[in-house]
């Protein structure tokens, strides 16, 4: 009998923690701990809302399967839009092509702003079962944001560098 209460016991210590859902207040404190600025909490269509800044980028992060009068969610989609100056429609929609043509775990997509065009990424996770929201939902996220920056710029400086090359043609 020792030996099987000794074999429980064993197990539940060798068992990870079972993730919590998350509150918007919780998100909000884990990003504060990692240095995003501009942190702003709000309810959009229900749904808890952070709007933040990473990298001179502004971002959106939207919890997502919530229950109980908190909002204790399991999953958040991340998503930031980029401007595209002197893009036209189907230009964006080639960039946001190829984006979504590399490995990437974010989905890029164009959409046209009251400013003009814009390319804008969506990462969604999930963090249920053994997995609890931290640092490595936070990283990827980065990873991912780092990544479509870059992408944009050297976008940006392929378009600017056709440009001069076709009024050097003339």
């Amino acid at each position: 009998m020792s030996r099987i209460l000794a074999l429980f016991l064993s197990c539940l210590v060798a068992m990870p923690a079972l993730a919590e859902p998350i509150t918007i207040t919780q998100l909000r404190d884990e990003f504060t701990k990692r240095g995003t600025v501009a942190l702003r909490v709000a309810y959009l269509d229900g749904f808890p809302v952070m709007t933040g800044e990473m990298q001179g980028q502004s971002f959106d992060a939207i919890l997502r399967d919530c229950e109980g009068p908190e909002k204790a969610c399991e999953a958040i989609r991340y998503v930031t839009c980029h401007e595209m100056q002197g893009f036209s429609r189907i230009e964006a929609l080639e960039v946001a092509n190829t984006y979504n043509a590399g490995f990437k775990n974010a989905a890029a997509y164009a959409e046209e702003k009251w400013f003009g065009q814009v390319v804008c990424i969506r990462l969604q996770q999930e963090f249920r079962g053994v997995e609890r929201y931290g640092m490595r939902q936070i990283f990827e996220w980065q990873i991912e944001l780092e990544d479509f920056l870059q992408d944009m710029d050297e976008a940006q400086t392929d378009k600017l560098a056709a440009n001069v090359l076709d009024s050097g043609a003339d």
